[in-house]
């Protein structure tokens, strides 16, 4: 196993705020791109195993579970939330076990899983997480594959332009970074599993957005961040740092998004790039 690495603190927090925008995920929205991959499991009788490394709130693991009922899913993260068995349970999931585990140094021998999963992962990882991903080659078995979707917060796009959004795209870029977190995480995916061993053959990379546009959706999303950005992990950890000047600053930042959720013509585009690795052993 790997040697144990120095954890970087997690951004977001577990907040209410940030429940509710991981909560939302689901295998449709957030994990599309896998779908093809699976197919081969959905209908395999061979015993086959599915790590979601960290699982958060568990939506997309139960999903997995849901879509593969022959398939043994083990959802990990540092800390397991309460709220996950009893959403398991909810769905009446015999095939999900859920497991508080460092991916650093992962409880688990040498070639344990068909598939491994990550989603918003690796950007909060110390940067490079390139030892991460070689512990989580060293458990998936030859001819599996890993798969890694993240965001990139350098190409958020959004309408009407906003100086006080541009800042707390500055706020949030520069906080990750001072925690030693990759806010650009997902241009860099195929690189850093490059950098870990993988043959560029091996790597196939797509792209897919969240947008948000009506009404509603720009209550959800706007809303969410306006609350996270002065109540979540991230306000102190902005204001620790020396990233903002005071707690004003990010009331300001919040009260733009209130603003922009008014706007009839607002939008946003929120993208994260995804890579599906074959992993190949000697």
């Amino acid at each position: 196993m790997a040697e144990k690495q120095e954890e970087s603190l997690y951004l977001h927090g577990h907040h209410s705020s940030v429940l509710s925008s991981h909560s939302w995920r689901t295998i449709h929205n957030s994990a599309a791109y896998l779908l093809p991959y699976l197919k081969p499991y959905t209908t395999s009788q061979e015993p086959t195993t599915l790590l979601d490394a960290g699982c958060g709130p568990g939506t997309i693991t139960c999903d997995l579970a849901a879509h593969l009922p022959n398939t043994q899913v083990t959802g990990i993260d540092v800390t397991i939330l309460d709220s996950c068995a009893p959403l398991a349970a909810s769905r009446k999931l015999k095939n999900i076990t859920f497991k508080e585990a460092d991916v650093f140094n992962l409880p688990f021998p040498d070639n344990s899983f068909d598939i491994i999963h990550l989603h918003q992962v690796l950007q909060h990882l110390p940067t490079p997480p390139v030892a991460a991903i070689k512990e989580l080659l060293r458990v998936c078995k030859p001819n599996g594959i890993v798969a890694a979707r993240d965001g990139d917060f350098g190409a958020f796009t959004w309408y009407p332009e906003s100086k006080p959004l541009d800042n707390w795209r500055r706020v949030y870029i520069s906080t990750a970074k001072a925690i030693g977190a990759e806010p650009l995480a997902g241009r860099m995916l195929h690189k850093w599993f490059m950098e870990a061993g993988v043959q560029r053959e091996h790597i196939t990379c797509s792209s897919s957005c969240w947008t948000y546009s009506s009404p509603q959706e720009r209550e959800w999303w706007g809303g969410i961040w306006a609350e996270r950005t002065v109540k979540s992990s991230f306000a102190g950890l902005a204001v620790k740092e020396g990233i903002v000047g005071s707690e004003e600053e990010l009331k300001e930042v919040a009260e733009a998004w209130r603003e922009w959720i008014k706007q009839e013509d607002g939008w946003i585009m929120v993208p994260s790039e995804e890579v599906v690795v074959k992993v190949v052993k000697n």
